[in-house]
């Protein structure tokens, strides 16, 4: 991962999540496992996308590598927006790139590699053109 995150504008799709106090730890700031879901809801924000509907009923997208960088603490009260792009696709496989921001700041960054698995084999299966046109090229 690059130490300056890729301008807001290379992130195609977004999510906003309210922070809870809920969320807080013993430190007083927002734990580093409400973070990675944070960067969960941003992925499930890409595979609800309608482009997609076409697989579901016969793939699942698993995450098998998640790598997070924090940045900078995080506090209650308050609303983060999640950025998600998709950089590369493999045969089987794709990764992620997501930002965690709070107003113009970057709370962390992440990186995710995801593999579609047939729901019947659970087994990886290709990355159907309409997918990758989808994750790669979406409509902004």
């Amino acid at each position: 991962m690059s130490s300056t995150p890729p301008p807001v504008q290379d992130y195609p799709f977004w999510c906003e999540e309210k922070l809870r106090n809920a969320d807080t730890d013993q430190q007083g700031h927002i734990n580093n496992a409400v973070i990675a879901s944070f960067f969960e809801a941003g992925r499930m924000e890409v595979f609800a996308q309608p482009a997609l509907d076409s697989i579901r009923a016969s793939s699942l997208f698993v995450i098998v590598r998640v790598v997070i960088d924090y940045k900078r603490e995080l506090f209650y009260p308050g609303v983060v927006r999640v950025g998600s792009r998709v950089p590369e696709i493999g045969r089987t496989s794709f990764k992620f790139e997501q930002t965690l921001r709070s107003g113009e700041h970057e709370v962390a960054h992440a990186e995710a590699t995801c593999v579609l698995l047939d729901l019947a084999t659970r087994k990886p299966t290709p990355v159907p053109d309409s997918v990758r046109a989808a994750l790669l090229n979406p409509a902004l």
